[in-house]
């Protein structure tokens, strides 16, 4: 990581109207990338709480007469896995939201790595964690639902289901990390980028 005060200390200095146009064009692209993330993370928290809310009313209220207590244990455990992703989700907004896109330009860089290094880190347990334990959570859900069931509605149903999963883990999950990736490093590389403009015209 770059020695923030000495780049402090570079963007502290006049600039020409050529510069501080850049400034301005790379603080409004921030914004727009703050803005942008904040909807993804606070729209997948309120889709989640809805999910949950849901499974909870058909819990209650659906009349399926369950014999088993596990299988309503399994449908607590779905809504809870869902609440705890969405407390996740809604945590990255709050983290997104603190990142000051009118802070000067090193401290503004320094929040926007701070947040990239913390995603890397995330991505590492979170999605593996999460499908995991939800996986885990619909096994428990469907074994009295399965229970008598035509060994071929079963199969075909499990096949669905599967396939289903793993385009979602390793395509739209992988696809969606490896774009917001792309967002955080390109605003990381333009910021960066005005250093190197400022250092060059001193």
């Amino acid at each position: 990581m770059q020695d923030f005060d000495s780049l402090k200390d570079i963007w502290q200095k006049p600039t020409s109207a050529a510069q501080s146009a850049t400034i301005t064009t790379i603080g409004k692209t921030s914004k727009t990338l703050k803005m942008k993330l904040q909807k993804q993370q606070l729209v997948g928290a309120i889709m989640l709480v809805f999910t949950a809310i849901l499974i909870a009313c058909m819990g209650f209220f659906g009349g399926f007469n369950f014999i088993h207590w596990y299988t309503y244990g399994g449908m607590a455990l779905i809504c809870i896995i869902c609440l705890a992703q969405a407390a996740f989700m809604y945590h990255l907004y709050k983290k997104i939201s603190s990142i000051n896109e009118t802070a000067a330009p090193a401290a503004h860089l320094q929040q926007w790595e701070a947040y990239y290094d913390l995603r890397k880190k995330q991505n590492k347990w979170n999605m593996p964690l999460y499908y995991l334990l939800l996986n885990f959570a619909m096994g428990v859900y469907l074994i009295e639902i399965f229970t008598g069931r035509p060994v071929l509605y079963v199969s075909l149903f499990l096949a669905v289901y599967i396939a289903w999963m793993l385009f979602a883990y390793f395509y739209l999950g992988k696809r969606t990390m490896r774009k917001e990736e792309s967002k955080l490093t390109g605003i990381i590389s333009n910021l960066r980028g005005i250093e190197s403009q400022l250092v060059n015209t001193q």
